[in-house]
């Protein structure tokens, strides 16, 4: 009988153990004027690629005014547009998504 109680109440942790831990690899995205923005990583939901904008001219080159940039001529060529993928750090181009419906 011991046996049995021992066996469940190890069975009953590593279950819980199990369940507490989560992915690693998730994450909260942010939004900015209605867009999800991703740097340097992709969307767990399937989306559908719209196009891509390339860097425009900026006077500072600080990562607010690019990023503010390219928000703007996302909206702008790309109205359906619900998020923005930059591929690179330097942030001169960046894809334009639309989440899928389920």
């Amino acid at each position: 009988m011991k046996k049995i109680v021992l066996g469940l109440i190890i069975s009953a942790f590593l279950l819980t153990a199990f369940t507490i831990t989560g992915d690693k690899s998730s994450a909260s995205v942010d939004q900015k004027e209605g867009l999800y923005i991703f740097i340097l990583n992709k969307p767990t939901s399937q989306y559908e690629y719209l196009g891509s904008v390339k860097k425009v001219l900026v006077l500072t080159g600080k990562p607010e005014e690019m990023l503010n940039s390219m928000i703007r001529k996302v909206k702008k060529e790309y109205p359906k547009a619900e998020g923005i993928i930059f591929t690179s750090l330097d942030m001169d181009k960046a894809d334009a998504i639309q989440f899928k419906d389920k």
